[in-house]
């Protein structure tokens, strides 16, 4: 990751407000392969989001990430699990240690060739990389008023991570590789949804001096606190296999 020490300022917030992923993705990652009892490495697992998941789902998760102060709340809330501090692009374990690998919403942070090729590394051949994210989707009334308020602000609204593709995964050295996009609406109340925004290290480093000018605009617009939002989301679920080693 390039900057961890903003990582490590927002772990209260992540723990706090981050929401996670829809129960559908990970029933996409059982039906491409993945099987209770199979060791993971979460590359990237922040406060621990995923590897929870993984783990009440019977599978024997290590996680990895660049924020101790992040992977401290992780432990305490999957003590089920090991976790280290390592980069995604030098991942401290042996060849074909693990019989998967995934990365939710962190990748954009990773030097992507030389992480992809790491996890190519340290899953065993026939193992499965699975890289994902989420993003409100486009015209949704909550993205359109986050945007409308940076740019009242004569601030450029964060992109979307994916706006340029994702090249990397394409050229990577895996096979059977494949996207899968998952739709996923949540509920959420106008407080929670500005404790997430608060988490989010894009808008921080987009909006830099302006960045309180953004939350409080952003409150104001959205109104009450306990207000109710509905928000649709899409997720960009990319999945491969690490090869086999051709027969002789």
């Amino acid at each position: 990751m390039s900057a961890p020490a903003s990582f490590d300022a927002l772990a209260r917030a992540y723990e706090a407000f981050r929401t996670g992923y829809a129960g559908e993705l990970f029933d996409v990652l059982f039906e491409a392969g993945l099987a209770a009892g199979e060791r993971v490495v979460d590359v990237g697992c922040g406060t621990g989001l995923v590897t929870e998941e993984l783990v009440r789902r019977g599978c024997r998760l290590s996680g990895v990430d660049l924020s101790e102060p992040m992977l401290e709340r992780a432990r305490a809330r999957v003590p089920q699990a090991s976790f280290l501090t390592a980069a995604a692009e030098a991942l401290p374990f042996s060849a074909a240690a693990f019989d998967a690998a995934t990365s939710a919403q962190a990748f954009h942070w990773f030097d992507q060739p030389r992480a992809l090729a790491e996890l190519a590394r340290v899953v065993r051949p026939g193992g499965l990389v699975a890289i994902w994210w989420k993003a409100i989707v486009r015209g949704d009334p909550v993205r359109s008023a986050r945007d409308q308020v940076a740019r009242e602000l004569g601030l450029e609204p964060t992109p979307d991570v994916l706006a340029g593709g994702f090249p990397a995964f394409d050229a990577a050295p895996l096979c059977e590789r494949r996207l899968r996009v998952i739709p996923w609406r949540i509920e959420t109340t106008v407080a929670e949804f500005l404790g997430y925004e608060r988490s989010r290290a894009r808008a921080r480093a987009a909006y830099g001096e302006r960045l309180e000018d953004y939350f409080a605009l952003l409150a104001r617009r959205l109104g009450d606190p306990a207000a109710v939002l509905s928000i649709g989301y899409v997720q960009h679920l990319y999945l491969g296999r690490v090869p086999r080693a051709a027969s002789g």
